[in-house]
């Protein structure tokens, strides 16, 4: 299908190209099955202690993957938030609702320990059914960006990441938008349902063949995007053209909803229903993708993370993670109400 280009919007530089593992092999793929919940407490000592951030209404909880304890929770004002973290500057930022306008604070990861608070006049949250869609931070540039509604427009702006000062607007007089990524100096602004993607580094927009409903970036700027029959496309931080790719199309999947998530710095992983499976399985694809496909019946809601060797996901009052290694999948803590999956920090 033609792609069409609009109009070219501000641009940002670009910052040098990351270097890339060699993707899998393009051979048979590999599958592992997966098993019942089972209590790997006593087998991570090796693994980084990985902290999982978990949004319930009202309460942000840092859920440890040693042990599974709570670190500490923050309080949010509202119903919603949206949650980046930063492994560079070792920060979670948290945006919310107050009466006064948007309000966004970082958080020391270590300690839970604020740092700095700032309210956004005039401005409110875009509603999405994700609590990390609006917020996004660029790793590369040290970079954090908003998407905010402004009146009957959306805008995306910078903020300083730690005084949370407005540095610019990079888009404005948006008529729509709900997802926003960010990655050596590209920013992506995405309109899912219409399947539209402004690239502010490229000076573009695109327009995707087919509604999304995932979208996810690697360091290096690569931006995957999918439908939810499972067609997907990839953008390089250099390509003009949208390469199309159906090795879940064929499969008969569905992709769920933010079922895209980055793994590293060289890889996609794609959460998808699969039918007449009754468990959680894990396949590693070509075209350098992981599958991860639950059944209809027990099947992440609002996203999905990856710290590798893990994904972390959400299902209705559950936080809970899958090695992509191994295959076993687990229950890391219940709570009072439903959850949705915020962040990932390696801490």
């Amino acid at each position: 299908m033609r792609l069409l280009l609009v109009a070219a919007l501000l641009a940002v530089s670009c910052g040098g190209a990351a270097t890339r593992p060699s993707p899998p092999p393009a051979s048979t793929p590999v599958v592992v099955t997966g098993s019942p919940p089972i209590d790997v407490s006593g087998m991570m000592g090796a693994l980084v202690p990985t902290t999982f951030y978990v949004v319930k209404p009202g309460t942000i909880t840092a859920v440890a993957l040693l042990n599974h304890i709570t670190k500490y929770t923050i309080p949010y004002e509202g119903t919603s938030a949206q949650v980046a973290a930063t492994l560079e500057l070792q920060r979670l930022y948290v945006m919310d609702q107050t009466p006064g306008g948007v309000r966004v604070r970082w958080f020391d990861i270590v300690s839970g320990l604020e740092g700095a608070s700032r309210t956004i006049a005039g401005a409110s949250l875009v509603s999405t059914v994700s609590a990390h869609a609006t917020l996004a931070f660029d790793g590369s540039r040290f970079d954090l960006y908003a998407l905010l509604q402004r009146g009957a427009t959306r805008v995306v702006e910078e903020l300083d990441a730690r005084s949370l000062e407005t540095k610019r607007q990079v888009l404005g007089d948006l008529r729509c938008g709900d997802r926003l990524l960010a990655a050596r100096g590209r920013i992506v602004m995405s309109c899912m349902d219409e399947g539209f993607v402004v690239l502010d580094g490229a000076r573009s927009g695109k327009f995707a063949p087919f509604p999304l409903v995932a979208l996810a970036i690697l360091p290096d700027g690569t931006l995957m995007g999918g439908a939810k029959d499972a067609r997907l496309f990839k953008l390089t931080k250099d390509a003009t053209q949208l390469e199309m790719i159906d090795t879940l199309r064929i499969r008969d999947l569905t992709l769920l909803p933010d079922g895209l998530a980055a793994q590293g710095t060289c890889c996609f992983v794609a959460a998808a229903i699969r039918p007449g499976q009754d468990k959680v399985g894990v396949t590693i694809l070509r075209d350098s993708l992981t599958l991860l496909s639950f059944p209809a019946s027990d099947a992440p809601r609002n996203g999905i993370l990856v710290q590798p060797p893990f994904a972390y996901y959400a299902i209705g009052k559950t936080a809970r993670h899958i090695d992509m290694q191994q295959g076993f999948a687990e229950v890391m803590a219940t709570f009072d109400a439903e959850v949705w999956p915020g962040a990932v920090a390696d801490r």
